[in-house]
């Protein structure tokens, strides 16, 4: 959901490139079909009808935001319904906008910060009390009407949509993923249909699932970076679902090459420049930025035998590593399009690959950011392997410029970042995520001014993109090919 005019302005970037992307698509798909002697290593027709599907469903999402942000800008939008207190977040983020109310504006009424608005909206008002959201409301006018709807019978793919969002999934990961085009008055057929996909994803009886008994344990074989007690549902069980995927996505690739682990920061370095030089035309001497970097970095780890899934729902994890019998799959996840927080992301879990420490381990998932600093060791390991690679281990000195040049004050720092960056030869967002990640070891928030820097893509399309070309779908049953295929739709 769009909240700001820069949010706006993001999306409509991000719009206009997909909707060049599936053009180039589309002409592809053409030429593919006129080809009498087609090359056997370019991507088949359903590969390519899949990345066409996906595209314009990414493309129709973002225009279904442009135009409901649009629509409340011009006040042609008198009332919002909510059917949930779930729901009631979007809703106030929607009447703010129909107000003609920055965050600002409302951040002023209230007599808070802006931050603490843009705080609650960005996490859907997930820590704003009952008090506050009165408050809200008021500030806003927003008036309720309607009825509190009383149990009634349900039809059975409300029962199942029911079922599972009690295990701990988010709504828009059942919506989305689990029940992706089953609609609500789907007959018992298609019903039984869905809960047996879903069943097999989470590794229970499909006759457990539809049960009204208590809810079944999802087991993983998952380590965390942080106590396993604060793990909650929502995480086992998005947790249970990424692994199920990952194990997809290794029967799928078990005709590549026997992987191998990758080398030391500076190997990595060296071979991710490398990929990136043969991509580049000989007259251009600048050095590669971000995006560059990213899909160099993607290359290098197809390189070495592991595939990477993308994947774009909301909250549980950022990362993780799943490992069987010698091979892993690589899963990144972030909520933001920023090319560099991805790139750091995906060097962070090739290092926990890379961990000769890890021994046994199967699993690997990143309960919280990895932009914020962590006491666990194997963390530690993580942040300082990205941060070697993508400052040619130069970390500290490059922040030591950096904070000469602002003569230590950090209301100076975003004016000195981009010279800088250019003395170093790094890319300019690279450097300010790597800044406000050593600010906040100092307890100070500097991610909101990095943010300025960042260059938007579409890191997940990229990401999606490479694993197309490396799955096998024939090695999946027909269950186990749509699960993947939802998965990575839009």
């Amino acid at each position: 959901m769009i909240r700001n005019e820069r949010q706006y302005r993001a999306t409509m970037r991000q719009r206009n490139l997909l909707a060049q992307s599936l053009d180039e698509l589309i002409n592809r798909n053409a030429a593919l079909a006129l080809d009498v002697q087609p090359d056997p290593n370019a991507p088949g027709a359903q590969v390519l009808e899949l990345q066409r599907a996906s595209i314009a469903g990414q493309l129709a999402d973002l225009d279904s935001q442009l135009m409901q942000y649009q629509q409340l800008q011009e006040g042609q939008v008198a009332a919002t319904g909510v059917s949930s207190l779930e729901e009631l977040p979007d809703a106030l983020i929607r009447a703010r906008i129909a107000a003609g109310m920055s965050q600002r504006d409302l951040a002023e009424r209230l007599g808070m910060k802006e931050q603490q608005i843009q705080r609650y909206e960005a996490e859907r008002y997930a820590s704003a009390s009952l008090t506050r959201l009165r408050e809200i409301t008021a500030a806003l006018g927003v008036e309720f009407v309607g009825d509190l709807q009383l149990p009634v019978n349900e039809a059975p793919v409300s029962r199942l949509r029911k079922r599972l969002l009690s295990l701990g999934f988010d709504r828009r990961v059942v919506d989305r993923r689990l029940l992706r085009d089953v609609p609500g008055d789907a007959g018992p057929a298609k019903v039984l249909a869905a809960a047996e996909r879903a069943a097999r994803l989470l590794n229970i009886p499909v006759q457990q699932l539809l049960s009204s008994g208590p809810a079944p344990a999802l087991a993983t074989t998952g380590r965390f970076n942080a106590p396993r007690n604060a793990a909650h549902g929502s995480l086992d069980a998005y947790t249970r679902y990424a692994e199920s995927l990952a194990d997809l996505v290794l029967r799928a690739t078990e005709h590549l090459s026997r992987p191998r682990l990758p080398g030391d920061a500076q190997s990595v370095r060296a071979a991710i420049d490398a990929i990136a030089a043969a991509t580049r035309p000989d007259t251009v001497t600048v050095p590669p930025d971000s995006q560059e970097l990213f899909l160099a970095t993607l290359r290098y780890a197809a390189d070495i035998g592991v595939p990477v899934l993308a994947l774009r729902d909301p909250g549980a994890f950022h990362g993780a590593c799943f490992s069987r019998d010698g091979r892993s799959v690589i899963v990144v996840k972030h909520s933001s399009d920023s090319v560099a927080r991805w790139l750091a992301l995906l060097l962070h879990e090739l290092c926990h690959l890379a961990d000769r420490t890890r021994g046994e381990l199967r699993t690997w998932v990143e309960l919280g950011d990895i932009d914020t600093w962590s006491d666990n060791p194997e963390e530690q390991r993580a942040h300082a392997f990205a941060a070697d690679v993508l400052l040619f281990g130069r970390g500290d000195a490059v922040l030591a410029q950096a904070v000469q040049a602002a003569e230590g004050s950090v209301e100076r720092l975003k004016a000195v970042v981009p010279a800088v960056a250019d003395n170093a030869e790094v890319p300019v967002d690279i450097l300010a995520n790597y800044l406000a990640f050593q600010l906040g070891r100092r307890g100070i928030n500097w991610w909101g001014t990095a943010s300025t820097f960042q260059i938007q893509r579409n890191p997940w399309r990229n990401v999606t993109d490479q694993l197309l070309t490396q799955l096998d779908f024939n090695a999946l049953d027909s269950v186990d090919r749509s699960a993947l295929f939802d998965a990575l739709a839009s």
